[in-house]
């Protein structure tokens, strides 16, 4: 009697001493932050349900264990869970990602645009980047600048861990059974060979000449009077730098109205230019419009004068041409101040009004490579060129800071501490009984 007491008392100061084992904290083994705009949080690492619990972006969590490319966090509210890791950001990433925003903030706006369906803002241009925010059906942001990236570029992250995996099986291939049927009509006989088959074959048919193509001209030939490099060159699209590039799609850098700024694609935008200014770009992309004052009109009413920025199809710079559109009360239409093309422009283009006029710079990329800077002032009627003026652009908006350090998965895994035995045990013993 005496030892099955002793023997209780035992048990139970064991299970209170693993008890006290499990309801130790882990250690930590990092911190993230989370990257989309909502991430569920799993409560079992190969669980097939829906997550436990909802996640927000920039949400702060502890890294307590690592399997592969999951990982097991604790959230600020005591919450236990495992996320894939590629939706986490390192505070390094989650750093630079603030001072980003801060200054695109600062940044001036290059026209309103909206969206058709509701769109994805993305932390990176890149498609594979998380979302961190949406921008709803029928909504509008400020577009800030536009960039273009190899299409389907692989993010440079170091989260990614190599993995052992198997080859897929080779199937062979499937024989397929001819099909015999048995009431199939008999072949018919081969036709004879005519009685006058030598005569036939005795007569020539003399074919009519070939016409000689010219040869075609040397390479040098074809390119002369244009250097390599030149502006020529670029538009006609016989560049070497652009032979075998990657096919490139356009994102945008957007401002929302949440002052958060991410990439969208460019071609889910649309500028909110007033179409009778828009119908004149000709299918041509609108990179950048400025209202330029109102003008009233006693039978149309109100309308605004419009400085737009066409794109340009080629990469390498943002737009090929600047256009003023002024409304004349006379015969109540849009008519054309102002135009250059043929250019190569950069954004952003800076607009200030003083005084009842209105002056706007641009830069553009001279044909000896050099940088200027153009100041134009309009006076509601007629585009006066101010100054032409050397420029250096600055440096690219979050190059300064260089790629943020992400998240080092495979080293924390191997530093992540595996539970014992008994830990093992009285973890599934907490499962079975619901906790």
């Amino acid at each position: 009697m005496r030892s099955t007491r002793l023997l209780a008392i035992g048990l139970l100061g064991s299970l209170l001493w693993l008890a006290g084992c499990g309801a130790s904290a882990p250690p930590s083994l990092g911190d993230a932050y989370v990257a989309p705009s909502v991430l569920g949080l799993r409560s079992e690492f190969a669980q097939k349900t829906g997550p436990a619990v909802m996640l927000k972006h920039g949400d702060h969590l502890r890294i307590v264990d690592v399997r592969r490319k999951f990982v097991k966090v604790l959230s600020d509210q005591g919450q236990y869970g495992w996320v894939d890791s590629s939706q986490l950001l390192s505070p390094a990433e989650m750093d630079h990602f603030r001072r980003f925003t801060e200054q695109a903030l600062r940044m001036p706006s290059q026209g309103a645009a909206t969206v058709y369906d509701e769109l994805n803002v993305h932390l990176e241009p890149n498609r594979q980047s998380p979302a961190f925010t949406k921008i709803p059906q029928a909504g509008s942001v400020e577009v800030l600048t536009h960039k273009v990236v190899p299409k389907n570029a692989a993010l440079s992250s170091a989260n990614a861990i190599s993995l052992i995996t198997k080859p897929a099986p080779v199937r062979k291939a499937r024989k397929e059974k001819a099909v015999v049927y048995s009431d199939r009509p008999p072949k018919p006989p081969a036709p004879k060979v005519p009685e006058n088959w030598q005569e036939l074959s005795a007569e020539r048919i003399e074919a009519a000449p070939v016409p000689q193509k010219a040869p075609a001209p040397p390479p040098a030939a074809a390119n002369a009077g244009s250097k390599p490099g030149s502006k020529s060159e670029k538009r006609s699209g016989h560049s070497s730098s652009s032979a075998g590039a990657a096919i490139g799609e356009e994102w945008s850098l957007v401002r929302t109205k949440d002052h958060l700024s991410g990439w969208v694609l460019t071609r889910n935008l649309t500028m909110s230019i007033p179409d009778e200014v828009a119908q004149y770009a000709e299918g041509k992309r609108i990179a950048a419009y400025f209202d330029l004052g109102a003008v009233k009109d006693e039978e149309k009413g109100i309308n605004h004068n419009w400085l737009w920025a066409i794109s340009s199809d080629v990469e390498g710079f943002d737009f090929e041409s600047i256009r003023v559109f002024t409304w004349n009360r006379r015969r109540h239409r849009y008519e054309t101040a102002y135009r250059d093309h043929g250019i190569e422009g950069f954004l952003p283009i800076r607009v200030e009004a003083s005084e009842g006029k209105y002056l706007f710079s641009v830069i553009v990329r001279a044909d000896d490579g050099q940088f200027r800077l153009r100041r134009y002032q309009f006076d509601g009627v007629v585009v006066h060129l101010l100054s032409k003026d050397p420029y250096q652009p600055p440096s690219v908006l979050g190059a300064s800071d260089g790629k943020a350090e992400p998240l080092k998965v495979g080293e924390m895994q191997a530093r992540a501490t595996r539970p014992g035995w008994w830990q093992r045990r009285w973890n599934s013993i907490k499962r079975l009984f619901g906790r």
